[in-house]
């Protein structure tokens, strides 16, 4: 007895040892509860192995996969680990069933086998693959990088999802989700009707309202638009300094044939300068092939790049570098680098309006524990006088690091006048729930305008005023405090 024991433990420890395939886990024609379909092996530890091919998915997770094809990729939910792309890992962990959807989690073991392996091809399918109903066609691609060809756009549901259908053939619909891309990412340009010539991403089935398996690129690379002259897009990125550093924000160009022989370009776009000083051009590993002339308003708050080059401008895929764009970040905050105009041009003469057009970003989050406050009438007059007589207002700006899930800051915004007595509280709150300022949380900094008023909405007296911030930290107590004078400027007579 005690032997047949021994042997039976030798065996189960044998196969863990040996372990289990993605497919093993995956692999299943038995329908459980609300017609989902969980993996056999449901609620049990395994061992399994597998390429990562895709990585920072909401929540920290990433995807491993054996190769391509129906059953051979899954989730893991494992936040906190930092895979890199193309690393060969061995696992062990639990097999979960979320709302039907299947992964692995709980994970005890982690190792990297090797590095720099190539991410197995992408499966292809139709839309018609990925369906509920009525037998969960789209099942076996759970977890599977999959690719959709010939695509195009039925609807733009929200900013982070849209739906696309065959351009011939099936009229199934199929979702596409950003849970790939930065938290603030929107399908900027994407429009109803547009023609897509690739989508690949990795399928993700979702059960609430109605249930659906949606495809969520892992970047921009994932998404090839059709090759149309009359389709060009162009975005700027989303790039975040550190105040008074130089950096690049790249200008993307989608796919461009060479037959279509554009060899120059225009575009226009603004942005706020008491943010960003625009510096340069740069054209190193660029579609640019000589240097663009470049126009800067009067206000230095806007830019004209204007480019004319000796060969055509050939993108192969939807990310294109054409122009790198040098900033230095002045002050704290972020500005929309506003896209207002593009056009390209070829040999012939003829021309064509970029279609879809995308704009940039630049944040300069505060760093540091300090009580931050900087006073101006407007964005292109720093002054901090202001006449409230006239109703004009004066911009109070403010704020300190903001620390993602650590206690948010309090601010305090008080006015005095030059005898030290407290005439107005512009501002007395939390920080990351002022959503009014038109910031984001990450950056630190809120604003509030101030009409010259105190707090019995009487207009104040000409003199001078001073402002002072106090920033308390909700978690320790600590504050941070600063004053900057208000100067209210005489009325007219």
């Amino acid at each position: 007895m005690r032997l047949l024991v021994s042997i039976l433990v030798m065996l189960i420890v044998s196969t863990a040892l040996i372990g289990v395939s993605i497919y093993d886990i995956q692999y299943t024609t038995v329908a459980g509860a609300n017609s989902t379909y969980p993996s056999l092996l449901v609620n049990q530890v395994v061992s399994t192995e597998g390429i990562v091919s895709a990585v920072g998915f909401t929540g920290g997770k990433y995807v491993i996969t054996e190769g391509p094809g129906p059953w051979k990729g899954i989730f893991v939910n494992d936040p906190g680990r930092n895979p890199q792309l193309g690393d060969r890992i061995a696992i062990t962990g639990t097999v979960n069933e979320v709302s039907g959807f299947t992964e692995i989690g709980a994970v005890t073991s982690y190792s990297v086998i090797d590095s720099g392996n190539e991410i197995p091809a992408s499966t292809p399918v139709t839309t018609a693959d990925l369906q509920t109903f009525p037998n969960y066609t789209g099942e076996k691609y759970e977890g599977v990088l999959v690719r959709l060809s010939d695509i195009k756009v039925t609807l733009v549901y929200s900013t982070d999802i849209f739906y696309v259908t065959q351009v011939s053939g099936s009229t199934a619909t199929c979702q596409i989700m950003d849970s790939f891309f930065p938290s603030d990412h929107s399908w900027s340009g994407v429009i109803v009707n547009q023609i897509w010539s690739e989508i690949s991403g990795v399928v993700y089935y979702s059960s609430p309202n109605p249930p659906q398996y949606r495809v969520h690129p892992r970047n921009d690379n994932d998404m090839i638009p059709s090759a149309d002259i009359n389709a060009i897009s162009l975005k700027l990125e989303d790039v975040e300094f550190k105040k008074g550093e130089t950096k690049e924000v790249k200008a993307i160009i989608s796919r461009t044939e060479e037959s279509w022989e554009l060899n120059k370009y225009r575009f226009t776009f603004s942005f706020n300068p008491r943010i960003a000083r625009f510096v340069d051009v740069d054209i190193a590993s660029t579609l640019s092939d000589v240097y663009p002339v470049v126009e800067l308003s009067d206000n230095a708050d806007a830019v004209t790049i204007m480019y004319q080059g000796t060969d055509p401008i050939v993108s192969p895929n939807n990310n294109g570098l054409l122009l790198k764009l040098v900033f230095e970040a002045v002050s704290y905050g972020e500005t929309v680098l506003d896209l207002t105009s593009a056009r390209f041009y070829a040999a012939d003469g003829d021309s064509v309006n970029a279609s879809f057009l995308t704009d940039g970003k630049i944040r300069v989050p505060i760093i540091k524990r300090i009580a931050w406050l900087s006073i101006y009438r407007d964005e292109l007059d720093k002054k901090n006088i202001f006449n409230p007589w006239l109703n004009e207002k004066i911009t109070l700006e403010y704020g300190s690091l903001m620390v993602p899930g650590v206690a948010s800051a309090k601010a305090i915004v008080r006015i005095y006048d030059a005898q030290g007595r407290l005439v107005a509280t512009p501002f007395n709150g939390v920080i990351d729930t002022d959503t009014t300022s038109g910031y984001s949380v990450a950056t630190g900094l809120r604003k509030t305008i101030w009409d010259g008023r105190d707090r019995n909405k009487n207009l104040l007296p000409i003199g001078v005023y001073y402002c002072h911030l106090e920033i308390i930290d909700r978690n320790t107590g600590h504050s941070e405090t600063t004053v900057q004078p208000i100067v209210i400027a005489s009325k007219l007579k």
